[in-house]
């Protein structure tokens, strides 16, 4: 059986982000956001930890260092659209269970606050909202080329949910900037396919990751996003998968198995020690 997320996992909880000292420490730890995965952070008292942590919480982006990183090897680089109700240390949560190795990753904060705190994020639908989401995202990518090595034609955007459907949108927005795209359990946004040509040329790939019981998961939606797809002529592989929640790490493993088929050419496939759950078909 798969391991499937519970909601401490999948969701962040608001102690995660309180002011504890300990809290702060812990995360502040495993923040690559310098580049340096080896210098040890030493806090000179409690109100510099409350101060890191402040800082942290205002940050709109998070980086994902892989381990044993070697400067000569251009990375490929997935971005990361958290679900709703989260915000950019998501991607430290999922990309263990992706890859430890195989990629850099950075995770972008979602452009609307979705509590009073300030610390749980969703993606603003609105013309604004997805103009400032497109230009954190591209922020985010340049950020990562600047400080680590990263392979310009290995740029994937992916997303959970409603940032899922936003790593669509903006995908589709600039087809050429990306290897790839992945939407778990997002569907394809409407009235947002605006470059018909761009896309036509560039015949993006796409993944979809689905599982059968989720609420938003009809077969009417899917035939009209299959629709969508073909209309512009993505390569789209669509997976499906038991239960109502698709994550839990044979989603994220397949993930990693698509872009290490689809989008680095010549790469070895990667096959799952477990025999996945889902179904799968793929539209031209």
């Amino acid at each position: 059986m798969p391991f499937r997320f519970d909601g401490a996992m999948s969701r962040f909880e608001p102690s995660f982000f309180s002011g504890n000292n300990n809290a702060g420490k812990q995360a502040l730890s495993s923040d690559f956001a310098s580049g340096n995965q080896n210098r040890e952070t030493h806090f000179a008292d409690d109100f510099a930890a409350d101060v890191m942590a402040a800082q942290r919480l205002r940050s709109r982006k998070r980086l994902f260092f892989p381990l044993n990183f070697q400067s000569s090897y251009k990375y490929p680089l997935i971005v990361w659209l958290h679900s709703d109700g989260c915000n950019e240390d998501q991607i430290n949560q999922v990309m263990p269970h992706i890859s430890l190795r195989n990629f850099v990753g950075v995770g972008i904060r979602g452009t609307r606050a979705a509590d009073a705190n300030g610390l749980r994020f969703e993606w603003a639908e609105n013309s604004a909202g997805i103009g400032a989401a497109h230009d954190n995202v591209i922020s985010a990518i340049e950020e990562a080329q600047q400080r680590f090595s990263v392979h310009s034609d290995r740029i994937v955007l992916a997303g959970y949910g409603s940032g899922g459907t936003m790593a669509l949108r903006i995908a589709m927005r600039e087809p050429n900037r990306f290897g790839g795209v992945v939407s778990v359990g997002g569907s394809m946004p409407g009235n947002s396919i605006k470059q018909f040509d761009a896309l036509r040329n560039r015949r993006l790939p796409m993944l979809w990751q689905w599982a059968k019981e989720n609420d938003r998961y009809t077969q009417s939606q899917l035939h009209r996003d299959c629709q969508m797809a073909m209309s512009i002529g993505s390569q789209v592989e669509i997976r499906q998968y038991p239960g109502d929640d698709e994550m839990d790490t044979v989603v994220l493993s397949d993930l990693n198995d698509w872009v290490m088929r689809t989008v680095i050419p010549g790469a070895s496939q990667v096959t799952n020690t477990a025999d996945s759950p889902s179904s799968l078909y793929s539209v031209n």
